[in-house]
C-alpha cells in the first residue's frame, strides 16, 4: 500500500502511511521542479510572486487585487485623518453637523478613522506568505495589531452609526451587521489559530476582511445610484431644520447667511421667529440642485450599496473557499501534523471544524 504524500506551508513534505504500516508522519524529500512549459508571460509572473512566497498565480492575483485595492483605499484616505480640514470640506453638511463639535460623534469618527485606515494598510503584508514563513513572528505582532485596532474601529463606526449618510434604520443595521460579522470572523480565525487549526484560521480571516472591503464597492454602488436618484428626482427624504441651517451658515454666520435659510425653509420657524431644530422639511433629491438636495442621493443610496456589497462580498468570498478546497486540505494536513507534534488528543481537528458538530470525524487522506 503506497503512502500519500503532502505538503506543509514552509514547502517540506510529509507523508501519512496508512494503518497497515505506521500511523507515523516522516518527513520526505522536496518535490521536484515543475515540468511543464509555461509561456513567457507566466515565467516572467513566477519570478515576481515565487520571491515573495507564493506558488500559485491565482493567490498573488487575488491578493494583488484585494489587498492592493485595500491599502491603496486607506492610503488615500490617510489624509482624512485632518479632521477639522480634509474631511470636513469631502462630507456631507449634514455629517459635518454632527462631527463639528466636541461630542460622542466626533469621538466616534476620530477612534473610527485613526483605526481603519491604519489596519487596511498593514493587512497588504498579512497575506504574504514570505513573512509567515521567514517572519513568522513579525506575522503574529502585524496580525494582532491590525486585530485590536478593527475591534477599537467597529466600537467607533457603531458610535456614529446613528448619524451617518442620514443615519437611517437600514444604515444602522448595515453597520451593525458589518460590526458583527466582522468581529465575529476575527475571533474565529484568532481561536483556530491558536488552536494550530491553520486551515480554518486561513477562512475566516479571508471573510473577515472579505466583509471589511464593503466599505470600498460599495463607494461605486453608492456614486452609481446616487446619480441615478438625483437624475430621476422622484426621491425625497427628511432632513431636520439645524442641519439645513448649519448647511447654508456653514461657518459663515452672517445676517445675510441666516436670512437666506429662513426664506427658503420658513417652515423651520416658528411665529416668534425661532428656529425649530429638530423638525424635519422633506427634501427633494436633484442632481443639479442645492447642496442640500444633491447630498438626498448619497444618504438614500448608502445603505442600499452597504447591504448590496456585503452580500455581493459574502458569496465571492465563499465561492473562493470552495474553489480552493485542495488548499483547505492541506494545511489541515499541517494542522494535523503540528497538533501531533504537541501530543493533542484530537489531531487535525482540535479548533472549530464542521466534524464537530455532523458526527463524521476527519482523518488523514490516506492512498490505497
Amino acid at each position: 500500500m503506497a503512502p500519500s504524500r503532502h505538503y506543509n506551508a514552509g514547502g517540506s513534505a510529509f507523508e501519512v502511511h496508512s494503518p497497515q504500516s505506521t500511523s507515523s508522519i516522516t518527513k520526505a524529500p522536496p518535490p521536484s521542479p515543475p515540468t511543464d512549459n509555461p509561456n513567457l508571460f507566466v515565467r516572467i509572473a513566477r519570478h515576481i510572486y515565487h520571491p515573495i512566497g507564493f506558488r500559485k498565480g491565482y493567490n498573488f492575483t487575488f491578493w494583488f487585487i484585494c489587498c492592493g485595492a485595500m491599502a491603496g483605499f486607506c492610503a488615500a484616505r490617510a489624509q482624512y485623518l485632518n479632521i477639522e480640514g480634509v474631511f470636513f470640506e469631502s462630507t456631507l453638511l449634514s455629517e459635518k453637523y454632527w462631527y463639528s463639535t466636541v461630542s460622542l460623534y466626533r469621538l466616534g469618527i476620530t477612534i473610527h478613522l485613526a483605526c481603519v485606515i491604519p489596519a487596511g494598510m498593514l493587512v497588504f503584508f498579512q497575506f504574504i506568505p514570505i513573512i509567515r514563513y521567514k517572519a513568522l513572528f513579525l506575522h503574529r505582532l502585524n496580525g494582532y495589531i491590525i486585530i485590536l485596532l478593527i475591534l477599537t474601529g467597529n466600537a467607533g463606526a457603531l458610535i456614529i452609526a446613528r448619524h451617518a449618510f442620514g443615519g437611517g434604520v437600514e444604515i444602522q443595521a448595515a453597520v451593525y451587521a458589518l460590526a458583527v460579522l466582522t468581529t465575529t470572523s476575527l475571533f474565529l480565525g484568532y481561536y483556530n489559530i491558536k488552536k494550530l487549526q491553520i486551515e480554518q484560521h486561513r477562512k475566516w480571516m479571508i471573510r473577515a476582511w472579505s466583509y471589511l472591503g464593503v466599505i470600498i464597492t460599495m463607494r461605486f454602488v453608492m456614486l452609481i445610484a446616487a446619480t441615478i436618484i438625483n437624475q430621476m428626482g422622484s426621491y425625497w427624504m427628511g432632513v431636520s431644520c439645524k442641519e439645513l441651517e448649519f448647511g447654508f451658515i456653514n461657518g459663515n454666520n452672517t445676517f445675510a447667511a441666516e436670512m437666506a435659510f429662513r426664506d427658503r425653509y420658513p417652515a423651520c420657524i416658528d411665529l416668534s421667529g425661532t428656529l425649530l431644530p429638530d423638525r424635519y422639511i422633506a427634501i427633494q433629491g436633484l442632481e443639479n440642485g442645492r447642496v442640500e438636495e444633491v447630498s438626498v442621493g448619497y444618504k438614500l443610496s448608502f445603505g442600499m450599496a452597504a447591504w448590496v456589497s456585503l452580500v455581493l462580498h459574502a458569496v465571492l468570498a465563499e465561492v473562493y473557499l470552495a474553489l480552493t478546497s485542495r488548499e483547505t486540505e492541506r494545511l489541515r494536513m499541517v494542522s494535523y501534523e503540528k497538533q501531533k507534534a504537541r501530543g493533542w488528543a484530537n489531531p487535525g481537528r482540535e479548533g472549530l471544524t464542521a466534524d464537530k458538530v455532523d458526527g463524521v470525524p476527519w482523518v488523514p487522506r490516506q492512498t490505497e
